[in-house]
């Protein structure tokens, strides 16, 4: 004959599922908080790639209108 499978009351089965999905619901909360940092650096980061590249346009159109200037200006010629 095959054993018998160890028998569990209700009231501890209860209780077991409790703390069962109590421990999930800490461990997903805990998992949750620890990936906020991780979001907000790569969000920083894709903002300051975003603030660099629109930077670097707009120096570059600077220098464009600053040439555009001094070629057209009088006070330039000679």
């Amino acid at each position: 004959m095959l054993p018998s499978s160890p028998q569990i009351r209700p009231l501890r089965a209860g209780v077991l599922a409790v703390c069962t999905v109590v421990g999930a619901l800490v461990i997903t909360l805990a998992v949750s908080l620890a990936l906020i940092p991780l979001v907000v650096g790569v969000a920083a980061l894709v903002v300051w790639l975003a603030l660099a590249l629109i930077l670097s346009w707009a120096g570059i159109e600077l220098m464009a209108a600053l040439e555009r200037w001094f070629e057209n200006d009088p006070r330039f010629q000679r």
